[in-house]
């Protein structure tokens, strides 16, 4: 509510932390009046951790609007409805037997007019600490936003008006975590700590003036790209040709799932990382179907982490290949 109410007056340049504030406070006060029933049946524990939870809203909000001051990109949407009643068709791949159709909603769309073309960047906010990975993007993994994006590059000119080009997608931080720092610790550390914690990651259109558009100067906190000796480096970079491969990858890869489905292979085949990093911790059906890795011939499906420039040399291989 706070952004669509900041966006009706204009810009975050035009609205200042004290407003903001107060928006914030009103819209968790009226959500609390319409869908809590102002606490009344709620027990003392649920109205603290309640409470805690608004405070952790506006560290969000306060957040993107320090992130939107330094950047040409404007909220365009938020909470884009992806289906057949939604404000953009779904996401259709394949044909005949082999079609898929995929829904969802993304959190927010930021556009850049520049050169009569729009920019489009996917926003995704997170309260875990889940990061863009090209690795996983190759194993046909965390491929939402992606969707998101060359959906709208096809199907978003009606909407907006305008000719669409893909500026990259961006996780962005919407937690409040305890830094773990010494008692004696500075300001500047703490800052620094914290900034580190909201760090986005991504992929970003590797192009100078729309590098500087989504964030101002030379001291970038925000953008998902690093920086060594000033110049960015190419990990979360990726030019319009590799845009291009990364779509056909994708579509290759879900019309591949589909084809699976409708042949019933649904066995249990979980993906394996490490300990922290499994198909198998956050399963809702760990408890039905007792797999076991090692046990009864099962074994998980160990997927290796790879750097992006070994992904790119693979989707360029598979793509000569056809």
């Amino acid at each position: 509510k706070t952004p669509r109410e900041v966006k009706r007056l204009g810009v975050f340049d035009a609205v200042d932390d004290k407003s903001l504030r107060e928006m914030t406070c009103r819209a968790a006060e009226q959500y609390i009046s319409e869908e809590l029933n102002d606490f009344q049946e709620k027990s003392p524990r649920f109205v603290y951790l309640f409470r805690r939870l608004c405070a952790d809203v506006w560290r969000v909000v306060e957040d993107m609007a320090a992130e939107l001051r330094r950047s040409d990109f404007e909220p365009l949407d938020f909470e884009l409805d992806f289906s057949k009643a939604g404000d953009i068709p779904p996401v259709e791949l394949g044909g005949g037997e082999d079609s898929l159709t995929l829904t969802g909603v993304a959190d927010r769309v930021d556009g850049w007019y520049h050169d009569g073309k729009l920019y489009i960047r996917v926003v995704d906010y997170k309260t875990g600490r889940k990061e863009f990975s090209m690795s996983d993007v190759w194993y046909g993994m965390g491929l939402q936003m992606l969707l998101y994006l060359f959906a709208l590059e096809a199907n978003g000119a009606g909407r907006y008006d305008c000719e669409i080009v893909p500026a990259g997608v961006m996780y962005v931080p919407a937690r409040s975590r305890i830094l773990p720092m010494t008692r004696d610790a500075d300001d500047g550390s703490i800052e620094s700590r914290r900034m580190k914690e909201l760090r986005r990651s991504g992929l970003v259109l590797d192009d100078a003036e729309l590098i500087e558009a989504w964030e101002h100067g030379s001291d970038k906190k925000y953008i998902p790209v690093r920086f060594r000796s000033g110049k960015p480096s190419a990990n979360t970079l990726a030019g319009a040709e590799r845009l291009g491969l990364l779509g056909r990858h994708i579509k290759k890869e879900l019309t591949g799932m589909a084809r699976q489905l409708r042949m019933g292979s649904i066995a249990a085949d979980p993906f394996y990382r490490s300990q922290q990093e499994n198909a198998c911790l956050n399963c809702d059906y760990l408890a039905a179907c007792h797999f076991a890795d090692g046990e009864n011939g099962e074994s998980c499906r160990y997927m290796p982490k790879l750097s992006a420039e070994k992904v790119w040399a693979l989707m360029e291989e598979g793509d000569d290949n056809g």
